[in-house]
């Protein structure tokens, strides 16, 4: 086994070392910490740039800390709002996140954040579809520099807008697509093989992701 793919699997076996609650012990967050710190310099995409193609993919969430410690560890799955899910474009409606995907497609520079969500009770789906725009500079060749531009609330296949407003408790008139102009971001992604992605964000969050198989949910590949 190679020290890429030795590492790799160790980060992996302490993802999945979370507690019932998501959170992670110290020592386990340390070790979590220690794997993405070794992976860093062995990426074989040290120029994301140059290799926008190979890092495009529909990517699922493995873990996520949103700045400091204390944010590690939340489960993928929880209970949320969904205004907190829309940069406050849509009500403050309880919902229950199933997963978190990310979308990176060349064409049209797209960066998309894919929440699928139900109602707290599981009867009704949905996703939330965060639209976003990267550009990439030579003199950061890591760093994608990303401008969320709109979010909408998409219906399962075959569910009209006026019934899925109804299921999730929404104004019978509430637009589903709603503009944004949130401030700019960033994201550096700092390792990225077949598989797994690592990135830091511009607010100190660290992220790795799963490249997946499955379509896109937000655009095609």
């Amino acid at each position: 086994m190679s020290s890429i793919s030795a590492l790799k699997s160790d980060l992996d076996a302490a993802i999945d070392q979370a507690g019932p609650d998501g959170l992670y012990d110290d020592a386990t967050f340390e070790r979590i910490h220690a794997c993405i710190k070794a992976l860093v310099p062995l990426t074989p995409t040290p120029r994301p740039i140059d290799a926008q193609e190979f890092v495009q993919a529909p990517w699922g969430s493995r873990f996520a800390q949103f700045g400091m410690r204390h944010t590690a560890g939340k489960p993928i799955r929880h209970l949320s709002k969904l205004s907190l899910q829309s940069f406050n474009r849509f009500p403050a409606i309880e919902i229950q996140v199933e997963s978190i995907d990310q979308e990176i497609r060349v064409d049209g520079h797209h960066y998309n954040n894919v929440i699928s969500m139900t109602t707290p009770d599981g009867q009704h789906s949905g996703r939330i579809v965060v639209w976003g725009r990267y550009e990439l500079l030579p003199e950061e060749p890591q760093r994608y520099r990303v401008s969320f531009y709109a979010c909408e609330l998409v219906p399962p296949e075959g569910v009209a807008a006026t019934t899925f407003r109804e299921q999730f408790g929404l104004q019978p008139d509430l637009p589903l697509k709603q503009e944004l102009k949130p401030p700019k971001l960033h994201s550096d992604v700092v390792f990225c093989d077949a598989d797994m992605r690592i990135n830091f964000g511009s607010m100190g969050g660290v992220y790795v992701m799963r490249r997946l198989t499955s379509p896109g949910k937000s655009v095609d590949f």
